[in-house]
């Protein structure tokens, strides 16, 4: 009952490979499965920690900011509109007396 012939060892090899073949696919899928679930676990932590240690430092971030804009920048911008208002006010004023002096005041105006 040994292996006698040149059939019979391939035979024993063919049964070999199939069965070393079919463990090693076994062994591969347990250990694409085993990486699916690390990856889903690290995953899930990564998604924690952004949700607890992010989050709230974003939060107070934006807090920050609109503050900021509130106290400062909001009132700069209306003075530099206040100046920026009166300075045209005083320019459409400045064109209106030229304006009442006839043509020489209209030329004058061109030339600057």
């Amino acid at each position: 009952m040994g292996i006698d012939s040149l059939q019979d060892l391939r035979d024993v090899t063919i049964i070999a490979f199939t069965i070393a073949g079919t463990i090693l696919f076994l062994v591969a899928i347990i250990v694409t499965v085993v990486i699916g679930v690390a990856a889903m676990t690290a995953i899930q932590a990564a998604r924690r920690l952004i949700d607890e240690g992010i989050k709230p430092t974003v939060g107070n971030v934006r807090g920050t900011v609109a503050f900021i804009s509130d106290t400062a920048v909001a009132p700069i911008i209306r003075l530099y509109g206040l100046f920026s208002g009166a300075r045209r006010g005083l320019r459409v004023l400045g064109g209106l007396t030229q304006r009442g002096e006839g043509d020489k005041g209209r030329k004058e105006g061109k030339k600057k």
